[in-house]
């Protein structure tokens, strides 16, 4: 994607990883002192209303579905969701509330923590939910399921950036919406598909690393392996986990189109707002990595 649009994408996400390398470890403390789940957090980005393996594959096909049938089998035990039918489970107000209690343990914290003025942090507010308000209103495609599904908390009493973070979550999830929307077409499993990437991005390319890499998705060497193979079988990979001609072709292809969806609601904003969006990040993200947990 050409400027003035180039990296933007990049910073924010770089944005999220700090603003979460400060809140998660203090959320994922307070869910244990509380004895809640932090299950109930994570999947708060795939929505805290009903649970279904069919609605968390719209968000993450990535990932094991074992891994959910487990998790759904924990939370129904203790509670925090109720069966309906075979395949979907209701989330408990109880368990909304213990969410937004454990989220509100990382906003404070973010409250307190002096790194640009107010008058910068609403400036840069502004800037954000117009992309936010803006994406909401694109036509598809994409399809907006995962940014209008994720839970939210912070409001307008939240500390300003607890509301910059929900913000930049907002668009987080509408890039993840951008991106199924660009490669959903394509005749590949998730796994397939997440292992095609990796290599694209030069993370891994044996069995062995994506697995290392790719931990937390619930699969192993030996699931990756056949991933592998399904990926050569349609000449997007060679014997040695090579992006061929023709697969790297198609994967450029899949991100330009996931550029084209993401930025396609930027018009709202003039050029030099999108520049003065970028400094107004990267100071934050800097600030943000410069404190010490």
């Amino acid at each position: 994607m050409d400027t003035p649009y180039l990296g933007m994408w990049e910073l924010m996400y770089d944005t999220i990883r700090a603003f979460l390398a400060l809140t998660e470890p203090r959320i994922e403390e307070a869910a244990r002192e509380k004895n809640v789940p932090s299950a109930l957090y994570y999947y708060g980005e795939l929505g805290l209303e009903i649970f279904s393996l069919a609605n968390f594959q719209k968000r993450d096909p990535f990932s094991n579905p074992a891994q959910f049938d487990e998790q759904f089998a924990r939370l129904v035990a203790d509670d925090w969701i109720v069966r309906m039918n075979e395949k979907e489970f209701q989330v408990t107000e109880r368990a909304r509330d213990a969410a937004r209690e454990m989220i509100r343990v990382g906003d404070t914290y973010l409250g307190s923590l002096e790194l640009i003025s107010v008058a910068d942090a609403e400036r840069l507010k502004l800037l954000l939910l117009r992309l936010v308000h803006a994406s909401r209103r694109a036509a598809a495609p994409p399809e907006k399921w995962a940014m209008l599904t994720r839970f939210r908390v912070a409001d307008d009493s939240s500390p300003l950036l607890a509301q910059i973070r929900e913000a930049l979550m907002d668009l987080f999830a509408y890039r993840d919406d951008s991106h199924m929307s660009a490669w959903r077409g394509y005749p590949v499993s998730g796994i397939a598909w997440n292992a095609f990437g990796m290599i694209w991005n030069n993370l891994a390319f044996t069995p062995e690393h994506i697995a290392e890499q790719a931990w937390f998705r619930g699969y192993d060497a030996n699931d990756y392996r056949r991933a592998l193979e399904e990926l050569r079988a349609r000449g997007w990979v060679n014997v040695q986990a090579q992006l061929t001609p023709i697969g790297k072709r198609l994967r450029d292809a899949v991100e330009e189109l996931t550029d084209a969806y993401f930025y396609a609601p930027w018009l709202a904003l003039r050029d030099d707002e999108i520049q003065e969006l970028r400094v107004r990040l990267l100071e934050l993200r800097n600030q943000l990595s410069n404190v010490s947990c």
